[in-house]
């Protein structure tokens, strides 16, 4: 008998639309499901291979009650549920929170190893292409202009990470032009990163308090995070 697989899968573009576009990369949704099969084959079933859209597993574990754990996350989820099994990841973190879940309440778990499909290859090696040109044409000058060295772009991550201060930052390309920048300190606390950083919000409560990431600018615009980050360079006088 085959035995249920939870997953997490994100939608994207294929190769054939950003032909058209490509620039164009698909809205931060998340799909959580559940499989009786291998993930892998699962992918080539959400939208069949002869789509112009396909679906990406980021995510999949077995050894554990996949239909009641799926059913306690569409629950936790609800107030961001677009359709179905789709959800909006606004701040991008739901794959970690998922993660993070599943580690912590469901230890028995195993997670899969997932060995993609050429055609979801082919789709995430376009987005991320495209997303790196961005971090070369539009980021790094501005990082210079600022007087910001060190700096390296993580091709993994489609973003740049450098140091400011007593932080190390990492701006990521994301959909429809905006960034999301991460803000990380072993000596600053999260409440001394929000003042230092306008515009920053606090860590998912996924977090813990051992983890050095201390908050986040998600889904912002550059002018946005360049302001952040000119604020913690020259911060304004106290009075």
């Amino acid at each position: 008998m085959s035995q249920d697989t939870l997953y997490l899968a994100e939608p994207m573009f294929s190769e054939t639309l950003q032909r058209f576009d490509s620039d164009t990369v698909f809205p931060p949704i998340k799909k959580i499901g559940i499989t009786t099969g291998m993930p892998q084959r699962r992918e080539k079933e959400l939208l069949g291979t002869l789509s112009p859209v396909k679906v990406k597993i980021v995510k999949a574990w077995t050894n554990l009650a996949a239909r009641e754990v799926e059913s306690m996350l569409h629950t936790i989820l609800d107030n961001t549920r677009l359709d179905g099994e789709y959800f909006w990841d606004g701040s991008e973190n739901l794959v970690e929170a998922v993660s993070g879940f599943i580690e912590r309440y469901h230890p028995e778990a195993t997670e899969i190893t997932i060995q993609e499909d050429a055609d979801v290859q082919a789709a995430t090696n376009a987005a991320n292409a495209s997303r790196e040109r961005r971090i070369y044409s539009e980021v790094i000058p501005r990082l210079e202009a600022l007087g910001i060295e060190g700096y390296h772009v993580t091709k993994g991550e489609k973003g740049v990470r450098f140091p400011v201060k007593d932080y190390r930052l990492h701006i990521g390309a994301r959909t429809g032009g905006r960034y999301t920048m991460t803000i990380w300190s072993t000596s600053r606390t999260s409440n001394q990163a929000l003042n230092d950083f306008m515009h920053a919000q606090e860590i998912s409560s996924t977090g813990t308090e051992d983890s050095p990431r201390r908050a986040r600018i998600p889904l912002s615009s550059l002018d946005l995070i360049m302001e952040s980050l000119s604020h913690c360079l020259n911060p304004a006088p106290q009075e």
